[in-house]
């Protein structure tokens, strides 16, 4: 729940930054990975939330023409995350934390979407949570994907045919 003291102006910086903080993340997580079809699920993410970083924007300028956009400091430790990242059995931890940063995400947007008077921002805040229980749930996929096959995240997929399928030469 967001403080009722929270204006407009203030969670639109806050999703602004926010979604900056996404797309950090995402890109962390996909440098990281061996596996090409798993490192471009991570880059459509960040690619997702830099759209929604240019939506936010857009309206901070129809609503706010004459007010500087002010976006405020990260709260997420950078260095934290890339460590974890640096760590193979940890990546399931920064694939959780992900999660609950979308989850987290969405709630906000919810709750944005109450307090904004213009309709078009009660739509967009409720569009934005809707994308971010999206991401949630295409990341907890692939986390399950991971805690099944851990090689998933470390390996590229290799589709050689196994030597059970292949034709026996006569």
């Amino acid at each position: 729940m967001i403080s009722p003291d929270l204006t407009a102006l203030e969670a639109l910086e806050i999703s602004i930054r926010t979604e900056i903080d996404s797309q950090e993340l995402y890109k962390d997580i996909a440098d990281q990975c061996k596996n090409e079809f798993l490192r471009e699920r991570f880059l459509n993410l960040m690619n997702e939330e830099k759209k929604h970083q240019s939506i936010l924007i857009k309206m901070h300028k129809e609503l706010f023409k004459e007010v500087e956009l002010k976006i405020p400091p990260s709260q997420i430790s950078r260095d934290e995350i890339l460590a974890k990242l640096y760590k193979p059995e940890s990546i399931t931890d920064v694939i959780k934390f992900a999660i609950e940063k979308e989850r987290k995400s969405r709630e906000f947007y919810l709750d944005a979407a109450e307090i904004v008077q213009d309709l078009s921002g009660k739509r967009m805040f409720r569009y934005l949570a809707d994308m971010e229980f999206t991401h949630q749930m295409i990341l907890n996929a692939e986390l399950e994907m991971i805690e099944k096959y851990p090689a998933y995240f470390n390996h590229p997929i290799d589709y050689e045919i196994e030597q059970s399928f292949q034709k026996r030469k006569k």
